[in-house]
Protein backbone atom coordinates (compact mmCIF):
# COMPACT_ATOMS: atom_id res chain seq x y z
CA UNK A 1 0.00 0.00 0.00
CA UNK A 2 1.45 3.25 -0.99
CA UNK A 3 2.33 5.61 2.01
CA UNK A 4 0.82 9.15 1.86
CA UNK A 5 3.75 11.83 1.88
CA UNK A 6 3.65 14.31 4.27
CA UNK A 7 2.88 17.33 1.90
CA UNK A 8 -0.05 15.11 0.88
CA UNK A 9 -1.03 14.40 4.25
CA UNK A 10 -0.72 18.50 4.42
CA UNK A 11 -2.92 19.19 1.73
CA UNK A 12 -5.63 16.85 3.08
CA UNK A 13 -5.86 18.85 6.23
CA UNK A 14 -5.52 22.23 4.25
CA UNK A 15 -8.85 20.99 2.28
CA UNK A 16 -10.87 19.66 4.99
CA UNK A 17 -10.47 23.14 6.98
CA UNK A 18 -11.06 24.53 3.90
CA UNK A 19 -14.63 22.38 3.28
CA UNK A 20 -15.27 22.48 6.45
CA UNK A 21 -15.15 26.58 6.66
CA UNK A 22 -17.86 26.34 3.72
CA UNK A 23 -19.89 24.16 5.03
CA UNK A 24 -20.26 25.69 8.14
CA UNK A 25 -20.74 29.23 5.92
CA UNK A 26 -23.18 28.01 3.89
CA UNK A 27 -24.99 26.13 7.50
CA UNK A 28 -24.80 29.84 9.13
CA UNK A 29 -26.36 31.63 6.01
CA UNK A 30 -28.82 28.98 6.04
CA UNK A 31 -29.57 29.33 9.55
CA UNK A 32 -29.64 33.37 8.81
CA UNK A 33 -32.62 32.69 6.14
CA UNK A 34 -34.66 30.62 8.58
CA UNK A 35 -34.46 33.19 11.55
CA UNK A 36 -35.44 35.63 8.49
CA UNK A 37 -37.99 33.52 7.59
CA UNK A 38 -39.22 33.21 10.81
CA UNK A 39 -39.35 36.46 11.91
CA UNK A 40 -40.89 37.37 8.83
CA UNK A 41 -43.99 34.96 9.65
CA UNK A 42 -43.76 37.13 12.99
CA UNK A 43 -44.21 40.04 10.92
CA UNK A 44 -47.16 39.49 8.60
CA UNK A 45 -50.14 40.21 10.40
CA UNK A 46 -53.52 41.55 9.15
CA UNK A 47 -53.83 45.33 10.24
CA UNK A 48 -56.76 47.02 11.08
CA UNK A 49 -57.71 50.79 11.60
CA UNK A 50 -57.64 50.27 15.50
CA UNK A 51 -54.11 49.52 15.35
CA UNK A 52 -51.09 51.70 15.12
CA UNK A 53 -48.03 50.05 13.47
CA UNK A 54 -44.29 50.86 13.78
CA UNK A 55 -41.84 50.14 12.12
CA UNK A 56 -38.37 49.29 13.08
CA UNK A 57 -35.27 49.13 10.80
CA UNK A 58 -31.70 48.04 11.85
CA UNK A 59 -29.24 45.41 11.90
CA UNK A 60 -28.38 42.67 14.76
CA UNK A 61 -29.19 45.15 17.27
CA UNK A 62 -32.89 45.54 16.16
CA UNK A 63 -33.01 42.17 15.03
CA UNK A 64 -31.85 39.69 17.93
CA UNK A 65 -33.11 38.67 20.99
CA UNK A 66 -36.56 37.49 19.72
CA UNK A 67 -39.44 38.08 22.73
CA UNK A 68 -36.60 39.83 24.83
CA UNK A 69 -35.12 42.47 21.71
CA UNK A 70 -36.14 46.00 21.68
CA UNK A 71 -39.42 45.72 18.87
CA UNK A 72 -40.93 43.17 20.97
CA UNK A 73 -39.96 44.87 25.06
CA UNK A 74 -41.30 48.07 23.11
CA UNK A 75 -44.63 47.12 22.18
CA UNK A 76 -45.41 44.93 25.54
CA UNK A 77 -44.74 48.59 26.96
CA UNK A 78 -46.67 50.79 24.57
CA UNK A 79 -49.73 48.55 24.70
CA UNK A 80 -49.59 48.37 28.42
CA UNK A 81 -50.13 52.51 28.41
CA UNK A 82 -52.48 52.57 25.25
CA UNK A 83 -55.74 51.33 25.53
CA UNK A 84 -58.15 52.78 22.79
CA UNK A 85 -55.59 51.46 20.18
CA UNK A 86 -53.28 48.13 19.84
CA UNK A 87 -49.82 48.95 18.90
CA UNK A 88 -47.76 46.59 16.34
CA UNK A 89 -44.04 46.74 16.41
CA UNK A 90 -42.39 44.99 13.41
CA UNK A 91 -38.74 43.89 13.53
CA UNK A 92 -37.16 44.48 10.63
CA UNK A 93 -33.66 43.94 11.90
CA UNK A 94 -31.49 41.88 9.65
CA UNK A 95 -28.41 40.20 11.01
CA UNK A 96 -25.23 41.74 9.53
CA UNK A 97 -26.94 43.86 7.19
CA UNK A 98 -25.62 47.42 5.86
CA UNK A 99 -27.42 51.15 5.43
CA UNK A 100 -27.11 50.19 2.00
CA UNK A 101 -29.60 47.15 2.53
CA UNK A 102 -31.47 48.76 4.16
CA UNK A 103 -32.29 52.06 2.10
CA UNK A 104 -32.82 49.89 -1.01
CA UNK A 105 -35.75 48.10 0.76
CA UNK A 106 -37.13 50.62 2.92
CA UNK A 107 -39.71 51.72 0.01
CA UNK A 108 -40.91 47.94 -0.20
CA UNK A 109 -41.20 47.67 3.59
CA UNK A 110 -43.04 50.52 3.73
CA UNK A 111 -45.73 49.52 0.67
CA UNK A 112 -46.02 46.08 3.01
CA UNK A 113 -46.19 47.26 6.76
CA UNK A 114 -47.83 50.85 6.19
CA UNK A 115 -46.19 51.75 9.42
CA UNK A 116 -47.24 55.55 11.08
CA UNK A 117 -43.79 55.28 12.17
CA UNK A 118 -40.89 54.35 11.77
CA UNK A 119 -37.53 53.66 13.91
CA UNK A 120 -33.72 53.36 12.32
CA UNK A 121 -30.68 52.84 14.18
CA UNK A 122 -28.25 51.63 11.82
CA UNK A 123 -24.72 51.98 10.18
CA UNK A 124 -22.56 49.94 13.18
CA UNK A 125 -21.83 47.09 9.77
CA UNK A 126 -21.00 50.07 7.45
CA UNK A 127 -17.22 49.57 6.06
CA UNK A 128 -15.16 52.14 7.38
CA UNK A 129 -13.32 53.34 4.04
CA UNK A 130 -9.95 54.95 3.96
CA UNK A 131 -9.68 58.86 3.16
CA UNK A 132 -8.98 57.98 -0.76
CA UNK A 133 -11.21 55.63 -2.28
CA UNK A 134 -9.25 55.25 -5.37
CA UNK A 135 -5.92 54.46 -2.93
CA UNK A 136 -7.43 51.61 -1.14
CA UNK A 137 -4.80 48.74 -1.24
CA UNK A 138 -5.34 45.43 -2.64
CA UNK A 139 -5.20 43.79 0.96
CA UNK A 140 -7.58 46.15 2.41
CA UNK A 141 -10.37 45.51 0.08
CA UNK A 142 -9.02 41.33 0.61
CA UNK A 143 -10.03 42.03 4.66
CA UNK A 144 -13.42 43.75 3.48
CA UNK A 145 -14.46 40.67 1.58
CA UNK A 146 -13.31 38.15 4.31
CA UNK A 147 -14.87 40.15 7.08
CA UNK A 148 -17.86 39.71 5.24
CA UNK A 149 -17.79 36.21 5.75
CA UNK A 150 -20.83 34.87 8.09
CA UNK A 151 -17.61 32.32 9.69
CA UNK A 152 -15.55 35.62 10.54
CA UNK A 153 -18.35 37.09 12.08
CA UNK A 154 -19.26 34.07 14.35
CA UNK A 155 -15.43 34.05 15.46
CA UNK A 156 -15.58 37.37 15.69
CA UNK A 157 -17.75 37.45 18.07
CA UNK A 158 -17.15 34.03 20.23
CA UNK A 159 -13.72 35.35 20.34
CA UNK A 160 -14.72 38.74 22.02
CA UNK A 161 -17.46 36.87 24.44
CA UNK A 162 -14.52 34.37 25.59
CA UNK A 163 -12.15 37.56 26.39
CA UNK A 164 -14.38 39.14 28.56
CA UNK A 165 -15.07 35.98 30.21
CA UNK A 166 -11.66 35.21 30.94
CA UNK A 167 -10.95 38.77 32.57
CA UNK A 168 -13.85 37.83 34.65
CA UNK A 169 -12.29 34.53 35.60
CA UNK A 170 -8.48 35.71 35.98
CA UNK A 171 -9.36 38.80 38.13
CA UNK A 172 -12.83 38.30 39.87
CA UNK A 173 -11.63 40.71 42.37
CA UNK A 174 -10.93 43.72 39.63
CA UNK A 175 -14.29 42.84 37.75
CA UNK A 176 -15.49 43.11 41.13
CA UNK A 177 -13.85 46.61 42.16
CA UNK A 178 -15.05 47.95 38.17
CA UNK A 179 -18.60 46.81 38.87
CA UNK A 180 -19.50 47.95 42.30
CA UNK A 181 -17.31 50.63 42.58
CA UNK A 182 -20.15 53.44 42.67
CA UNK A 183 -21.80 51.29 45.51
CA UNK A 184 -19.16 49.38 47.50
CA UNK A 185 -16.15 51.43 47.50
CA UNK A 186 -18.41 54.52 47.59
CA UNK A 187 -21.01 53.25 50.71
CA UNK A 188 -16.97 52.28 52.09
CA UNK A 189 -16.58 56.01 52.19
CA UNK A 190 -19.31 56.88 53.49
CA UNK A 191 -19.09 54.48 56.23
CA UNK A 192 -15.88 55.84 57.18
CA UNK A 193 -16.86 59.50 56.80
CA UNK A 194 -19.92 58.20 58.93
CA UNK A 195 -17.52 56.89 62.40
CA UNK A 196 -15.25 60.08 61.61
CA UNK A 197 -18.36 61.94 62.65
CA UNK A 198 -19.19 59.42 65.69
CA UNK A 199 -15.72 58.69 66.88
CA UNK A 200 -14.69 62.81 67.38
CA UNK A 201 -18.12 63.66 68.52
CA UNK A 202 -17.45 60.62 71.68
CA UNK A 203 -13.76 61.82 71.85
CA UNK A 204 -15.34 65.60 72.37
CA UNK A 205 -17.61 64.62 75.08
CA UNK A 206 -14.38 62.85 77.23
CA UNK A 207 -12.47 65.75 76.61
CA UNK A 208 -14.98 67.98 78.09
CA UNK A 209 -15.70 65.58 81.29
CA UNK A 210 -12.09 65.47 82.01
CA UNK A 211 -11.92 69.49 82.14
CA UNK A 212 -14.91 69.78 84.44
CA UNK A 213 -12.95 67.02 86.85
CA UNK A 214 -9.39 69.26 86.43
CA UNK A 215 -11.80 72.41 86.99
CA UNK A 216 -13.05 70.52 90.40
CA UNK A 217 -9.64 70.04 91.23
CA UNK A 218 -8.39 73.65 90.38
CA UNK A 219 -5.96 72.09 87.82
CA UNK A 220 -6.91 75.24 85.32
CA UNK A 221 -3.78 74.47 82.43
CA UNK A 222 -5.04 71.11 82.22
CA UNK A 223 -9.05 72.17 81.98
CA UNK A 224 -7.81 74.34 79.14
CA UNK A 225 -6.17 71.97 77.26
CA UNK A 226 -9.09 69.62 77.44
CA UNK A 227 -10.93 71.87 75.97
CA UNK A 228 -8.62 72.74 73.29
CA UNK A 229 -8.78 69.09 72.50
CA UNK A 230 -12.50 68.58 72.81
CA UNK A 231 -12.52 71.80 70.20
CA UNK A 232 -10.50 70.14 67.40
CA UNK A 233 -12.76 67.17 68.02
CA UNK A 234 -15.31 69.21 67.19
CA UNK A 235 -13.95 70.50 64.27
CA UNK A 236 -12.94 67.21 62.74
CA UNK A 237 -15.97 65.97 63.37
CA UNK A 238 -17.42 68.96 61.25
CA UNK A 239 -15.40 68.66 58.19
CA UNK A 240 -16.33 64.95 57.62
CA UNK A 241 -19.59 66.14 58.24
CA UNK A 242 -19.36 68.86 55.18
CA UNK A 243 -17.78 65.99 53.18
CA UNK A 244 -20.77 63.67 54.00
CA UNK A 245 -23.08 66.61 52.52
CA UNK A 246 -21.14 67.18 49.83
CA UNK A 247 -21.45 63.39 48.45
CA UNK A 248 -25.18 63.84 49.51
CA UNK A 249 -26.17 66.75 47.23
CA UNK A 250 -24.10 65.63 44.61
CA UNK A 251 -26.13 62.30 44.46
CA UNK A 252 -28.97 64.94 44.42
CA UNK A 253 -30.02 63.80 48.41
CA UNK A 254 -30.26 67.48 49.47
CA UNK A 255 -32.61 66.57 52.18
CA UNK A 256 -29.91 64.52 53.83
CA UNK A 257 -27.40 67.22 52.70
CA UNK A 258 -29.27 69.81 54.96
CA UNK A 259 -29.75 67.25 58.03
CA UNK A 260 -25.81 66.55 57.96
CA UNK A 261 -24.93 70.20 57.63
CA UNK A 262 -26.85 71.17 59.90
CA UNK A 263 -24.87 68.89 62.68
CA UNK A 264 -21.78 70.55 61.18
CA UNK A 265 -23.24 74.14 61.68
CA UNK A 266 -23.62 72.95 65.29
CA UNK A 267 -20.22 71.49 65.36
CA UNK A 268 -18.17 74.44 63.75
CA UNK A 269 -20.53 77.73 63.67
CA UNK A 270 -17.37 79.95 62.17
CA UNK A 271 -16.49 77.36 59.88
CA UNK A 272 -15.99 78.48 56.68
CA UNK A 273 -16.08 75.54 55.04
CA UNK A 274 -18.93 74.69 56.57
CA UNK A 275 -20.60 77.83 55.01
CA UNK A 276 -18.89 77.15 51.89
CA UNK A 277 -21.05 73.73 51.73
CA UNK A 278 -24.09 75.49 52.81
CA UNK A 279 -24.03 78.17 49.69
CA UNK A 280 -23.59 75.27 47.03
CA UNK A 281 -26.34 73.70 49.02
CA UNK A 282 -28.44 76.04 48.69
CA UNK A 283 -27.49 76.55 44.84
CA UNK A 284 -28.64 73.48 43.91
CA UNK A 285 -31.73 74.28 46.07
CA UNK A 286 -31.76 77.60 43.83
CA UNK A 287 -32.38 79.69 47.05
CA UNK A 288 -29.80 82.04 45.26
CA UNK A 289 -30.43 84.38 48.34
CA UNK A 290 -29.31 82.45 51.12
CA UNK A 291 -26.59 80.83 48.87
CA UNK A 292 -25.07 84.59 48.63
CA UNK A 293 -25.52 84.80 52.41
CA UNK A 294 -23.64 81.84 52.92
CA UNK A 295 -20.72 82.74 50.71
CA UNK A 296 -20.53 85.97 51.84
CA UNK A 297 -20.30 85.03 55.65
CA UNK A 298 -17.65 82.21 54.40
CA UNK A 299 -15.78 84.95 52.61
CA UNK A 300 -15.62 87.25 55.74
CA UNK A 301 -14.12 84.18 57.85
CA UNK A 302 -11.46 83.46 55.31
CA UNK A 303 -11.55 86.04 53.05
CA UNK A 304 -8.41 84.62 50.95
CA UNK A 305 -10.34 81.60 49.90
CA UNK A 306 -10.37 81.19 46.40
CA UNK A 307 -12.85 78.49 46.17
CA UNK A 308 -15.11 80.58 48.36
CA UNK A 309 -14.50 83.27 46.37
CA UNK A 310 -16.03 81.16 43.14
CA UNK A 311 -18.96 79.61 44.69
CA UNK A 312 -19.76 83.75 45.59
CA UNK A 313 -19.50 84.55 42.21
CA UNK A 314 -22.03 81.56 40.73
CA UNK A 315 -24.42 82.66 43.41
CA UNK A 316 -24.27 85.94 41.85
CA UNK A 317 -24.24 84.69 38.28
CA UNK A 318 -27.41 82.44 39.38
CA UNK A 319 -29.04 85.78 40.78
CA UNK A 320 -28.06 87.86 37.57
CA UNK A 321 -26.01 90.55 39.32
CA UNK A 322 -23.42 92.48 38.08
CA UNK A 323 -21.37 91.99 41.47
CA UNK A 324 -20.74 88.16 39.59
CA UNK A 325 -18.25 90.51 37.22
CA UNK A 326 -16.55 91.91 40.15
CA UNK A 327 -15.67 88.53 42.29
CA UNK A 328 -14.84 86.82 39.03
CA UNK A 329 -12.23 88.88 38.22
CA UNK A 330 -10.82 89.13 41.94
CA UNK A 331 -10.79 85.19 42.04
CA UNK A 332 -9.26 85.40 38.45
CA UNK A 333 -6.14 87.09 40.04
CA UNK A 334 -6.25 84.78 42.90
CA UNK A 335 -6.40 81.56 40.44
CA UNK A 336 -4.66 82.82 36.64
CA UNK A 337 -4.52 79.94 35.04
CA UNK A 338 -7.58 78.61 35.74
CA UNK A 339 -9.29 77.94 32.55
CA UNK A 340 -12.43 77.16 33.69
CA UNK A 341 -12.08 80.18 35.34
CA UNK A 342 -12.05 82.43 32.09
CA UNK A 343 -14.67 80.25 30.16
CA UNK A 344 -17.44 81.43 32.86
CA UNK A 345 -16.62 85.13 33.05
CA UNK A 346 -16.74 85.05 29.70
CA UNK A 347 -20.06 83.01 29.45
CA UNK A 348 -21.18 86.02 32.23
CA UNK A 349 -20.05 88.42 29.93
CA UNK A 350 -21.26 87.11 26.76
CA UNK A 351 -25.13 86.74 28.33
CA UNK A 352 -24.77 90.48 29.64
CA UNK A 353 -23.56 91.95 26.21
CA UNK A 354 -20.36 92.44 26.75
CA UNK A 355 -19.07 90.78 23.75
CA UNK A 356 -15.75 92.35 23.03
CA UNK A 357 -14.45 91.76 26.71
CA UNK A 358 -16.01 88.44 26.25
CA UNK A 359 -13.62 87.79 23.45
CA UNK A 360 -10.63 89.10 25.36
CA UNK A 361 -11.24 86.29 28.20
CA UNK A 362 -11.59 83.77 25.74
CA UNK A 363 -8.39 84.97 23.73
CA UNK A 364 -6.26 84.62 26.85
CA UNK A 365 -8.31 80.75 27.88
CA UNK A 366 -6.91 79.91 24.57
CA UNK A 367 -3.46 81.01 25.33
CA UNK A 368 -3.42 78.85 28.65
CA UNK A 369 -4.62 75.91 27.39
CA UNK A 370 -4.53 76.06 23.13
CA UNK A 371 -5.36 72.11 22.71
CA UNK A 372 -9.09 73.00 25.10
CA UNK A 373 -11.85 73.74 22.05
CA UNK A 374 -14.15 75.04 24.66
CA UNK A 375 -12.99 78.29 24.22
CA UNK A 376 -12.62 78.24 20.48
CA UNK A 377 -16.18 77.42 20.05
CA UNK A 378 -17.45 80.27 22.53
CA UNK A 379 -15.57 82.66 20.73
CA UNK A 380 -16.89 81.74 17.30
CA UNK A 381 -20.35 81.86 18.46
CA UNK A 382 -19.69 85.44 19.75
CA UNK A 383 -18.28 86.38 16.50
CA UNK A 384 -21.61 85.05 15.03
CA UNK A 385 -24.11 86.53 17.16
CA UNK A 386 -21.73 89.82 16.44
CA UNK A 387 -22.85 89.84 12.67
CA UNK A 388 -19.09 89.40 12.07
CA UNK A 389 -19.26 86.27 9.67
CA UNK A 390 -16.33 86.38 7.73
CA UNK A 391 -14.15 86.72 10.94
CA UNK A 392 -16.09 83.88 12.44
CA UNK A 393 -15.55 82.01 9.12
CA UNK A 394 -11.49 82.62 9.10
CA UNK A 395 -11.03 82.08 12.50
CA UNK A 396 -12.58 78.34 12.30
CA UNK A 397 -10.01 77.65 9.42
CA UNK A 398 -7.40 78.56 11.28
CA UNK A 399 -7.81 76.76 13.82
CA UNK A 400 -8.66 73.84 12.17
CA UNK A 401 -5.38 74.05 10.45
CA UNK A 402 -3.57 73.57 13.75
CA UNK A 403 -5.98 71.37 15.22
CA UNK A 404 -6.72 68.99 13.05
CA UNK A 405 -7.97 66.65 15.38
CA UNK A 406 -10.57 68.58 17.10
CA UNK A 407 -14.63 67.83 15.76
CA UNK A 408 -15.91 70.31 17.86
CA UNK A 409 -14.17 72.92 15.49
CA UNK A 410 -15.67 70.87 12.43
CA UNK A 411 -18.93 70.87 14.16
CA UNK A 412 -18.71 74.42 14.70
CA UNK A 413 -17.88 74.99 11.13
CA UNK A 414 -20.46 72.70 10.00
CA UNK A 415 -23.16 74.69 11.42
CA UNK A 416 -21.41 77.74 10.53
CA UNK A 417 -22.06 76.64 7.03
CA UNK A 418 -25.40 75.19 7.87
CA UNK A 419 -26.58 78.57 9.38
CA UNK A 420 -25.33 80.36 5.86
CA UNK A 421 -27.04 78.44 3.62
CA UNK A 422 -24.01 76.64 1.98
CA UNK A 423 -25.64 73.24 2.89
CA UNK A 424 -22.77 71.21 0.46
CA UNK A 425 -19.79 72.51 2.48
CA UNK A 426 -22.05 71.73 5.75
CA UNK A 427 -22.55 68.65 5.27
CA UNK A 428 -18.96 67.73 3.98
CA UNK A 429 -17.62 69.61 7.35
CA UNK A 430 -20.25 67.75 9.35
CA UNK A 431 -18.59 64.76 7.52
CA UNK A 432 -15.37 65.50 8.42
CA UNK A 433 -16.22 65.91 12.01
CA UNK A 434 -17.57 62.41 12.09
CA UNK A 435 -14.47 61.07 10.75
CA UNK A 436 -12.68 62.31 14.00
CA UNK A 437 -15.70 62.17 16.69
CA UNK A 438 -15.95 58.11 15.75
CA UNK A 439 -13.55 56.70 13.28
CA UNK A 440 -15.30 53.74 12.64
CA UNK A 441 -18.20 55.70 11.64
CA UNK A 442 -18.64 55.99 8.06
CA UNK A 443 -19.58 59.10 6.04
CA UNK A 444 -21.54 56.90 3.74
CA UNK A 445 -24.12 56.03 6.63
CA UNK A 446 -24.91 60.19 6.97
CA UNK A 447 -25.39 59.99 3.49
CA UNK A 448 -27.70 57.51 3.51
CA UNK A 449 -29.65 58.08 6.78
CA UNK A 450 -30.65 61.40 4.80
CA UNK A 451 -31.97 59.09 1.94
CA UNK A 452 -33.46 57.27 3.94
CA UNK A 453 -35.25 60.44 5.51
CA UNK A 454 -36.27 61.67 2.25
CA UNK A 455 -38.09 58.38 1.42
CA UNK A 456 -39.93 58.20 4.64
CA UNK A 457 -41.02 61.58 5.13
CA UNK A 458 -42.48 61.45 1.58
CA UNK A 459 -45.07 59.80 2.92
CA UNK A 460 -46.05 61.95 6.03
CA UNK A 461 -44.24 58.78 8.31
CA UNK A 462 -43.13 60.17 11.43
CA UNK A 463 -39.40 58.94 12.08
CA UNK A 464 -37.49 58.30 15.22
CA UNK A 465 -33.52 58.44 14.65
CA UNK A 466 -31.86 56.62 17.49
CA UNK A 467 -28.37 56.16 18.25
CA UNK A 468 -26.74 52.75 19.26
CA UNK A 469 -26.33 52.78 23.37
CA UNK A 470 -23.51 54.82 25.01
CA UNK A 471 -22.85 56.88 21.59
CA UNK A 472 -23.23 60.59 20.93
CA UNK A 473 -26.44 61.59 18.56
CA UNK A 474 -24.87 64.81 17.93
CA UNK A 475 -22.78 64.47 14.57
CA UNK A 476 -26.13 62.24 13.05
CA UNK A 477 -27.95 65.10 14.30
CA UNK A 478 -26.60 68.44 13.32
CA UNK A 479 -25.89 66.49 10.04
CA UNK A 480 -29.42 65.30 8.78
CA UNK A 481 -30.88 68.53 10.97
CA UNK A 482 -33.80 69.65 12.40
CA UNK A 483 -36.84 68.24 10.09
CA UNK A 484 -40.77 67.92 10.53
CA UNK A 485 -41.60 64.73 12.41
CA UNK A 486 -38.52 63.47 12.65
CA UNK A 487 -37.19 63.16 16.75
CA UNK A 488 -33.61 62.02 17.03
CA UNK A 489 -32.96 59.83 20.77
CA UNK A 490 -29.89 58.90 22.40
CA UNK A 491 -28.66 55.75 24.18
CA UNK A 492 -26.09 57.70 26.17
CA UNK A 493 -26.89 58.76 29.58
CA UNK A 494 -29.72 55.94 30.77
CA UNK A 495 -27.03 53.12 29.82
CA UNK A 496 -24.32 55.12 31.32
CA UNK A 497 -26.65 55.70 34.75
CA UNK A 498 -27.71 51.68 34.16
CA UNK A 499 -23.71 51.03 33.96
CA UNK A 500 -23.31 52.77 37.03
CA UNK A 501 -25.41 50.64 39.47
CA UNK A 502 -24.59 47.48 37.36
CA UNK A 503 -21.98 45.18 35.91
CA UNK A 504 -21.69 45.74 32.18
CA UNK A 505 -22.56 42.04 31.41
CA UNK A 506 -25.88 42.78 33.00
CA UNK A 507 -26.66 44.76 29.83
CA UNK A 508 -24.34 43.77 26.86
CA UNK A 509 -23.59 39.94 25.83
CA UNK A 510 -20.86 41.13 24.18
CA UNK A 511 -18.71 44.10 23.19
CA UNK A 512 -18.34 44.07 19.57
CA UNK A 513 -18.51 47.40 18.68
CA UNK A 514 -15.61 47.99 21.32
CA UNK A 515 -17.86 50.58 23.37
CA UNK A 516 -21.34 48.30 23.51
CA UNK A 517 -22.39 45.27 22.32
CA UNK A 518 -25.61 43.67 21.63
CA UNK A 519 -27.92 44.07 24.63
CA UNK A 520 -29.10 41.57 26.79
CA UNK A 521 -33.04 41.55 28.40
CA UNK A 522 -32.03 44.54 30.44
CA UNK A 523 -30.03 46.39 27.87
CA UNK A 524 -32.94 45.55 25.61
CA UNK A 525 -35.71 46.88 28.00
CA UNK A 526 -33.06 50.43 28.45
CA UNK A 527 -34.07 51.37 25.04
CA UNK A 528 -37.56 50.22 25.13
CA UNK A 529 -38.36 52.08 27.86
CA UNK A 530 -36.71 55.06 26.22
CA UNK A 531 -38.59 54.53 23.19
CA UNK A 532 -41.62 54.56 25.11
CA UNK A 533 -41.43 57.53 27.18
CA UNK A 534 -40.58 59.99 23.68
CA UNK A 535 -42.98 57.97 21.85
CA UNK A 536 -46.05 58.71 24.51
CA UNK A 537 -44.69 62.17 24.67
CA UNK A 538 -44.82 63.11 20.60
CA UNK A 539 -48.32 61.80 20.06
Amino acid sequence: MKRISFKEKLSLVIFGIFLSVILLEAGLRIAGSIVFFLQERHNHVSFNQNEYPILCLGESTTALGGEDSYPSELEALLNAQEKTKRITVINKGIISTTSNYILAHVEQNLDIYKPQMVIVMMGINDRAYLQDLNKVLWWEDFKLFFKDFRVYKLAHLLYGHITHRIKEIKAPAQAADLSQESDDNYQVVEDFLKHIVTANFDQFSAHMSASVQYEKNQQIPQALQEKESASQSLLKAASACVELSKRFRQEGLLLEAQKILTQATIFAPKSTDVFQEWGELYLAQKNTAQALQAFQTAFVLDPKNSSVLLGLAHAYYQEHNDNAYIVYTKYLQSKPHDYWGFIEIAQWLKENKHDELALVYLNHAIEIEPLFDQAYTDLGQILDEMGQYQKEESFYLKEIALHSQSFRLYQALAQFYQKQGKEELAKEYFQKAAGRQMPEYCPATLVNYSLLLDKILSRHIKVIVMQYPLREIGILKNYLGQRHDVIYVENRQNFKQALSNGGYSQYFKDNFAYDFGHCTREGNGLIARQLTEVILKNE
